[in-house]
């Protein structure tokens, strides 16, 4: 006569075993499959996990599949996150991929002299993130906090770069790894240099988004950097267009008489000194033209409509130069 502790043990071996046997010959579902998505979300339960694959149809026996998790004690192992199946998995092929974490990857490349307004399209496009959503985040006093970010948005410490994101990051987590990458790039250095020549960190990185925006052209880059450092030493409004832009939020337009007569905090025509924060995410390259500035004398330039400046040391030259160039467009 077998004991009752012995035929329970000795049911839930035959269990086992007969749900490892199933497993092992379970046959994917290939009948009319289609490359799927499922999004698994943070701090699911096996069972949960189960469910949402079961209803996807991606996972054809659920309590299965549980009690594979079960038997091997990997339920907390199970990771979140959005797994594509482009081809009809296992129940087996689906427990390793969510053990591994095998989560789809979306590459994002955010360009330099990118503001919050195109990264947040960007996000939105790819559903990486709601526009109004991460914005509103990138605006919050708590987050900026954290982010140890001392201006009043993000804007200016997204570093303009390639990166590998998930549908389950939050906005919070996209701007705190966008962050983290300002923070890598950005050598202590340059920061102590700025700071001694009087200039914060969100000062100094103000003046790259604004060399970001004004100039492509790397060799300009220090000497645009060094007409705003002139600039502001002699007390002269920078009178920087893209600054005028973003104060209105009119991106990529043409700017006007009108605009330039609008007052905002960010019109640099209409205001002396820097805008209160950056209007773009600089590149490494404008950031470094903010801290090392050429020697220069140059106080004015302007825009040959090729991409390149021309730059000048007097308003005599400088309304020489313009007239010059206006002269050669209508020519043309």
């Amino acid at each position: 006569m077998f004991s009752r502790k012995f035929t329970v043990s000795l049911a839930v071996l035959f269990g086992t075993a007969a749900v490892v046997a199933f497993l092992l010959t379970d046959a994917p579902p290939s009948k009319g499959w289609r490359p799927t998505k499922v999004v698994i979300p943070k701090g699911a339960t096996s069972e949960e996990a189960a469910n949402l694959l079961a209803a996807d149809n991606v996972l054809l026996h659920p309590v299965a599949f549980r009690m594979l998790v079960l038997g091997t004690a990997t339920g907390r192992h199970l990771k979140f996150g959005e797994y594509a199946f482009p081809d009809p998995p296992s129940a087996i092929e689906i427990w390793r991929k969510l053990i591994q974490g095998d989560v789809t990857k979306y590459s994002v490349t955010i360009p330099e002299g990118s503001n919050l307004y195109d990264i947040a399209e960007i996000l939105e496009d790819l559903e990486l993130a709601d526009r109004e959503t991460f914005f509103a985040a990138a605006v919050s006093p708590q987050i900026l906090r954290r982010l140890e970010i001392p201006g009043q948005t993000a804007e200016g410490f997204l570093f303009p770069d390639t990166y590998l994101l998930v549908k389950t990051m939050s906005a919070e987590d996209i701007l705190e790894t966008m962050v983290r990458q300002f923070r890598r790039r950005i050598l202590p250095e340059w920061e102590e240099k700025a700071r001694k020549a009087g200039l914060s960190l969100l000062q100094f990185v103000t003046i790259a988004s604004i060399i970001e925006k004004e100039t492509g052209i790397e060799e300009e880059k220090p000497i645009v950097s060094a007409v705003i450092r002139r600039r502001l030493a002699l007390g002269m409004p920078l009178q920087m267009d893209p600054t005028v832009l973003y104060g209105l939020r009119k991106f990529g337009t043409t700017l006007t008489k009108k605009d330039l007569q609008t007052p905002t905090a960010y019109n640099s025509y209409l205001n002396k000194g820097l805008p209160p924060g950056p209007i773009a995410n600089p590149g490494l390259s404008a950031i470094k033209a903010a801290v090392f500035p050429v020697e220069t004398d140059y106080l004015y330039f302007v825009s040959r409509n090729d991409g390149s400046h021309k730059f000048s040391r007097t308003l005599r030259e400088h309304n020489q130069g313009v007239a010059f160039l206006r002269k050669s467009e209508t020519e043309q």
